[in-house]
C-alpha cells in the first residue's frame, strides 16, 4: 500500500527535489507536494508571505539564520498511490544540486542540566521579569533512518489520528512531526486557533480536568489571555470561544481551548495576525518578547523549525497552519528530537523533565521499531 510513496519520496530525496506530504488530524487521506523547478522560495519576514497554494515552513525565530520555506508545487498527489505516468515523469526530471549536510550533532541537554534550567527560570520569574518560559532541549538518536522514513511517516500517522502529520525537505532542511496544535485554520469562511498546554500521559484518569494540577491550568490559562487579547488588538469582538477541555494526542493528553470567528472580522490581515499570534506563549512564554530573550541565552541549542509553523495553503482559498511540535530533524547520520515544556513559578523541575521524557518516548517507540 505504501510502495508507491516510498517510490515517490526516495525519487524526490535522491533528486533533492522540495516536497512535502501531510494528512490532517482526524483524516486519512495524504496529500504530497513536489516542486519539480529549481530555487527555493524564501522570506525573511512573515509579511512577505504568500497566500498562493503549497506548503509552508516558517522557523521560531528569523533571528537564529533560519528563513520562512514556501514550496510551490507542480506536482500534487492526493492518496498513497500514484499513477505510474506521475512516477515516471519524477524519474525523468533532472536533478538538482545535492543538499550538504550539517552532521555536527546538536547539543544534548542532560537531565541534571535541564533541572537546573528549570530553576534558573524559576528564579527569574520571582523576580517578575516574566511571567512563563518554555524550555526546550533535543534527544538524538543516532543512525540513518532516510531509507525507513516513509515508514516511519505512515506509522506517525496511525499513532496520531488527531494530529497534522508531516514529512518535509527542503535541501538540508528534512523534518517529520505530528503536531497537536493547529495555529491558524481558514475554512468555508470561518478562522480558527486554539489555546493548547499541559501534558500528561494517556489515562482514563487525566481525562478528567478536574484531576489536573493548578500549575497545568494557568500554564494554559496563559495561552489562553494572550489570544484573547490578540482578538481585542485586532478589534474582532464577535468570536466563539469553548471551556478548557482535555484532548487526546497520540499517547499523550494536552489541555485545549477553541477560537473560532468569520473571516470577513479580519480584513484581509492574515500575516499581521499570524505574526502576533506566533509564537504564542505555548512554545515561548509570557510576556513573549522577554521569554524568547531570556530562553534564546539559556538553551544550548538553535531550534530552526521546532516551534515555528508548518502547512497547506490550498487551492481553493484554505489554510490548514500548524504549531511545529512532537517533532524531529532527519540528516544521514541521526535524528534530532526537539521537546519541551512551559515553566512557571509553580513548576517542579523534575516534573518539567519527566513531561520532556514522555514527549521523546512518543516518537522513540515509533522509531525504535525500524531500527
Amino acid at each position: 500500500m505504501s510502495g508507491d510513496l516510498t517510490t515517490v519520496h526516495n525519487l524526490c530525496i535522491r533528486k533533492n527535489l522540495s516536497f512535502a506530504t501531510f494528512r490532517l488530524p482526524r483524516q486519512s487521506v495524504l496529500t504530497t507536494c513536489i516542486q519539480t523547478s529549481p530555487g527555493t522560495i524564501r522570506w525573511n519576514s512573515i509579511h512577505e508571505l504568500s497566500m498562493k497554494k503549497g506548503f509552508i515552513m516558517a522557523p521560531f525565530d528569523i533571528r537564529n539564520g533560519k528563513t520562512y520555506i514556501h514550496i510551490e508545487p507542480d506536482i500534487i498527489i492526493i492518496g498513497d498511490r500514484t499513477r505510474k505516468t506521475t512516477i515516471n515523469r519524477i524519474n525523468m526530471l533532472p536533478g538538482h544540486r545535492l543538499p550538504e549536510w550539517n552532521l555536527n550533532e546538536p547539543v544534548v541537554t542532560g537531565r541534571e542540566e535541564y533541572i537546573e534550567q528549570v530553576r534558573t527560570i524559576k528564579n527569574y520569574i520571582s523576580t517578575g521579569y516574566f511571567q512563563k518560559a518554555v524550555l526546550s532541549r533535543i534527544a538524538v538518536i543516532k543512525g540513518n533512518f532516510i531509507p525507513e522514513i516513509t515508514g516511519i511517516f505512515l506509522a506517525v500517522c496511525r499513532n496520531y489520528p488527531n494530529a497534522f502529520v508531516y514529512l518535509f525537505k527542503c535541501d538540508n532542511d528534512f523534518w517529520l512531526g505530528a503536531s497537536p496544535e493547529p495555529l491558524f485554520r481558514l475554512s468555508d469562511g470561518i478562522i480558527s486557533t486554539v489555546s493548547l498546554a499541559g501534558t500528561r500521559p494517556l489515562a482514563e484518569e487525566n481525562m478528567n480536568l478536574n484531576n489536573w494540577t493548578v500549575k497545568e491550568v494557568l500554564e494554559q490559562e496563559h495561552v489562553t489571555r494572550y489570544i484573547h487579547d490578540t482578538l481585542r488588538e485586532f478589534q474582532i469582538r464577535n468570536y466563539r470561544v469553548t471551556s478548557p477541555y482535555v484532548r487526546e494526542a497520540g499517547d499523550l493528553v494536552h489541555l485545549r481551548t477553541d477560537f473560532s470567528f468569520r473571516f470577513e472580522q479580519l480584513s484581509g490581515r492574515i500575516p499581521e495576525f499570524l505574526d502576533a499570534l506566533h509564537p504564542t506563549p505555548a512554545v515561548a512564554g509570557q510576556p513573549k518578547e522577554d521569554a524568547i530573550s531570556f530562553i534564546k541565552q539559556i538553551e544550548p541549542h538553535y531550534r530552526e523549525y521546532y516551534t515555528g509553523f508548518m502547512g497547506p495553503v490550498h487551492a481553493d482559498g484554505a489554510i490548514d497552519l500548524f504549531v511545529n511540535l512532537r517533532c524531529m530533524k532527519i540528516t544521514p547520520d541521526y535524528l534530532s528530537l526537539f521537546v519541551g515544556g512551559g515553566i512557571t513559578l509553580e513548576s517542579v523541575p523534575e516534573d518539567e523533565w519527566d513531561e520532556t521524557e514522555w514527549k521523546v518516548q512518543s516518537l522513540l517507540n515509533i522509531i525504535q521499531s525500524f531500527s
